[in-house]
Formats: C-alpha cells, sequence, structure tokens
C-alpha cells in the first residue's frame, strides 16, 4: 500500500475513533493526530487549500488542549471538594467540579438557623455536608435532611415558592448556589446540568424513601 494512502486512512481513523471518545481533551488530541496526518497527505499530493485549513483545524485544537490543561492545573480541590467530588459528582472531571465549587460559597449556620421559609420566595440551592435539618410545615415536624441532601433544588426548578421551612438542628456546613449563578454555569456546560439533574433526582428518591412517601405523592417539602 502507497505510504500516502496509509496517512490518509490514519487521519480519517483517528478522526472517527474521536467521535466515540466523551471527554473533551482526549477527543482534541486525537483531532489534532488526524489534522496532522491530513496535512501530511495533503503535502504529499499538492493540496495546498487543505493544507491551509488543517493546518487552522490543528491550531484551533492545539490551542484548546492547551487551555484544557492549563484548567486542569488550576483545578485544585481541598480535601473537603475532593471527599463531595468523590461522594456527589463522581462522572464529573476535576475542572468541572472546580467551576461548580467556584460558583458556590461554602457557609456554616449554627443551630436554629432557618434555611427556607414556607411560603417565602427561595433563592438559593444549599447542598448538605454536615450537620442535620429539621422540616417543618404549618409549624410540624415532617422530614429531617443530613448530610448530601440538597435544599431547594425543586424551588430552583419550578420557581414555586418554598411549601416548608428548614431548620438547622445543630451546626450544620454546607455548599451554597444562588439560582442565578447556578442556572449561569448550567446554561454554559451542559456535562454539569445533566450531572446536576442526576444528583437531584437521586437525592430527591432517598429523601422521599427515608420520610416513608411515593415519587408520585413528593411535595417541595423533602427539599423546600
Amino acid at each position: 500500500m502507497d505510504p500516502l494512502e496509509i496517512v490518509s486512512h490514519l487521519s480519517y481513523v483517528l478522526l472517527i475513533s474521536a467521535s466515540f471518545v466523551r471527554t473533551i481533551l482526549p477527543l482534541r488530541i486525537l483531532a489534532v493526530g488526524s489534522g496532522l496526518a491530513s496535512i501530511v497527505y495533503g503535502i504529499g499530493i499538492s493540496d495546498r487549500p487543505g493544507i491551509l485549513w488543517e493546518s487552522a483545524f490543528v491550531a484551533v485544537n492545539a490551542v484548546q488542549i492547551g487551555l484544557l490543561i492549563r484548567d486542569r492545573r488550576r483545578a485544585i480541590l481541598s480535601e473537603e471538594e475532593s471527599t463531595l467530588h468523590k461522594l456527589m459528582f463522581p462522572h464529573l472531571t476535576v475542572v468541572d467540579v472546580h467551576r461548580l465549587i467556584r460558583k458556590a460559597s461554602w457557609l456554616t449556620s449554627p443551630p436554629g438557623d432557618v434555611l427556607t421559609t414556607q411560603g417565602h420566595a427561595v433563592t438559593r440551592i444549599v447542598l448538605l455536608t454536615s450537620g442535620t435539618c429539621r422540616v417543618e410545615i404549618d409549624g410540624e415536624v415532617k422530614a429531617w435532611c443530613k448530610t448530601g441532601d440538597f435544599v431547594g433544588e425543586m424551588a430552583f426548578g419550578t420557581g414555586n415558592p418554598a411549601s416548608a421551612t428548614v431548620v438547622a438542628v445543630d451546626e450544620t456546613r454546607y455548599l451554597m448556589w444562588r439560582f442565578e449563578d447556578l442556572r449561569a454555569l448550567i446554561d454554559e456546560h451542559p456535562e454539569i446540568r445533566s450531572a446536576m439533574q442526576s444528583v437531584f433526582s437521586r437525592n430527591l428518591i432517598d429523601k422521599l424513601a427515608r420520610n416513608g412517601q411515593s415519587p408520585g405523592d413528593h411535595l417541595d417539602t423533602a427539599s423546600s
């Protein structure tokens, strides 16, 4: 087989392989490899327009690879954040978890602090990382939230006011996102949107199971 023909086949093999890769860095590396093979082929057949456009393709992907590597080096998680990554967002990359946490604030509430108030607008999502909260409806305790539970995710999706009051029982540490910040982030990064939707659903099912409800009976009370 002619060497140029082999190079041409290699270019297409790498390009097709890239379409099967889900993570962006390996995809771009394969794309660069495909582009370089195409440039070699173009030189062999004196295809100047092809060489020009493949060079531009390689350059763009090379820059993106550099940016991805830079982001990875900057994405350093604390021990607390690394634990959160493993427990709550195992399918996200470290870079995406870093993006997610950068949009949030770490807060600690003393016992008795109110996280949401029944009938009032909700403007933030809370992810409990330690402590316990009680969920009250009309002054009566209906459920409990613990480490790994969200507060406010239903209101985030529906825009409805809180149907329950959530109160810290003991010192409670949590990660807090303001609605507008989280919406902007998930609009820009679909993979983070998918991960958040998955953990919201999983956590809702867990809370309903703990509190003896079925998914069809759920209220905003499990998370307000």
